[in-house]
């Protein structure tokens, strides 16, 4: 943060109130939290993630950590992955394509092997692990742009300052001052309306609180688009321990620290293209705006898994909901440029908005997993998942905030699938593997976000007590979004945004 800036924290719950008034909760904000790479070893990414029967990976801990107690001796492992991102957004018969290029640490960790040696003990072996992951890459860019939009931008604010409404005294300051006095009078609204105010996109009516527009009206066609910038991670730090009881039962726990750091800039923009605009009236915009979400979260996982018969194994895992609590920080800014005026206005407050800590809790998974082993060679693996979306929440419950986002999500998500199958075969040193998984969108409405579709492959060679893996996978969805979010009229039509994710992972897997 600029220490520069001057820092406005707001406690008052009304600047958070209007914050979600304004914008509509993005379907891609949950998926932030509750959603996962199945990022980790360049082994459990080659099948795909279908490990919860399988074990013997320091990434299966976290879809069944019983599968720690299958290790047969200590294990550490680093794993390190190149990410592309290629997203192409489809607005108003337009096409943008944008990429994203990057490192991402997917997976540090060790486990430890203790075995007994009695041998009529119950607890034939107890292991303990520490590992770390990341659970989602945020880092991303894309572009959204076309013609065709009768809405202006102006809109938004004009919405804003005439639905609540924000007196003229909230709009009567000047420079970083101004802003300042607009929120601690009239929260969010009252900076988006000053905003616009003082860029000339506004005007005040002839009575308090009554605000007329200076710009296009809504038979006039714009350019718009946005600019999005992504950067942070989301990851976990898991501690294991798990056991071997008797010949054919193995139970194990992980509790896990969650670290949330998300930053994301944005910039709306337009261009009316009327050519008979009154003389200072706005023609242009470009609104910025730059968030930073930040805080940490705690869970837990249980599972079990049976040794059916020598070759056949069947777990069982339960994947606590995790319990965040973060904080968000947002600074914006704004440029417009009037008809027959040559200068431009611009206005960038030097403040950053601290908004309350608040609490989000994520669904809990459930999942079901058989593994086949044969001769030693090779292996099949299918895992099923579930988890019920709708019961993502913001706390506290009193919040008229938080109220309105757990409406939004009761209504909107529901019961989502996961199914992963994986294989491995072993020739000498060198194993093959490849895998597929499918995830069921969380949306009752798939416009907001698709079905994800992803296949992967990978060889791991070992040599000593050593072993190099390497894996590619790649993934698919599709997703809404617009220029601005927002549950005022709908002013804006949705773009259609896909996603392909292509990762190669290597991993350094040792025994000791």
């Amino acid at each position: 943060m600029d220490i520069n800036k001057i820092i406005l924290a707001l406690s008052a719950s009304v600047l958070a109130i209007g914050a979600l008034q304004a914008q509509e909760v993005n379907p891609l904000d949950i998926s932030r939290y509750s959603e996962s790479d199945m990022n980790g070893t360049a082994r459990f990414k080659g099948m795909s993630g279908a490990f919860g029967a399988v074990g013997g990976d320091l990434s299966a801990l976290k879809i069944n950590p019983a599968g720690s107690a299958i290790f047969m001796y200590n294990q550490a492992s680093f794993s390190m992955s190149l990410a592309n991102k290629n997203n192409k957004v489809n607005y108003m018969n337009n096409r943008e394509s944008k990429n994203y290029t990057g490192l991402d640490v997917g997976q540090l960790g060790a486990v430890f092997v203790f075995n007994s040696n009695d041998p009529s003990a119950t607890m034939k072996k107890f292991t303990v692990g520490v590992n770390y992951e990341s659970t989602k890459n945020l880092y991303n860019d894309y572009n959204v742009m076309g013609t065709g939009q009768t809405n202006s931008l102006g809109e938004y604010f004009y919405q804003i300052a005439n639905g609540v409404p924000i007196p003229h005294q909230a709009v009567q300051g000047n420079n970083d001052q101004g802003y300042l006095n607009a929120g601690y009078m009239s929260g969010y609204l009252g900076q988006q309306t000053y905003l616009a105010y003082k860029s000339f996109i506004l005007d005040t009516g002839k009575n308090d609180g009554e605000y007329t527009a200076n710009f296009g009206t809504n038979t006039d066609t714009y350019t718009q688009g946005k600019y999005v910038s992504t950067s942070g991670y989301n990851s976990k730090f898991s501690g294991n321990f798990a056991a071997q009881l008797g010949d054919r039962i193995y139970v194990g726990g992980n509790l896990n620290l969650h670290l949330f750091d998300y930053t994301q800039s944005s910039r709306a923009v337009e261009f009316n293209h009327a050519t008979d605009l009154p003389e200072g009236m706005v023609n242009s915009i470009s609104y910025s705006n730059h968030l930073y979400t930040y805080g940490t979260g705690f869970s837990f996982n249980l599972g079990v898994i049976g040794q059916i018969t020598d070759e056949l194994r069947a777990g069982v895992a339960y994947e606590s909901p995790t319990w965040y609590s973060l904080r968000d920080e947002i600074t914006q800014g704004i440029e417009t440029r009037s008809e027959d005026i040559a200068e431009t206005s611009w206005l960038y407050p030097n403040v950053v908005n601290i908004f309350d800590r608040y609490n989000l809790k994520t669904p809990a998974k459930y999942t079901g997993s058989l593994a086949y082993v044969f001769n030693k060679r090779g292996l099949i693996s299918v895992d099923y998942g579930i988890k019920d979306y709708s019961n993502n929440r913001f706390k506290p419950k009193n919040n008229e905030v938080y109220n309105i986002a757990n409406n939004f999500y009761s209504n909107e998500m529901k019961t989502a699938s996961e199914v992963r199958v994986g294989a491995e075969y072993r020739i000498k040193q060198v194993s093959l593997r490849g895998g597929y998984r499918f995830e069921e969108s969380p949306y009752k409405d798939t416009q907001y976000m698709s079905d994800l579709n992803s296949f992967s492959a990978g060889i791991g060679y070992e040599f000593g007590n050593s072993r190099l893996d390497l894996a590619y996978s790649h993934s698919a969805r599709t997703y809404a979004t617009s220029v601005l979010d927002m549950n005022i009229n709908n002013l804006y039509e949705n773009a259609t945004w896909k996603m392909r994710e292509n990762w190669v992972t290597l991993s350094y897997v040792i025994n000791f």
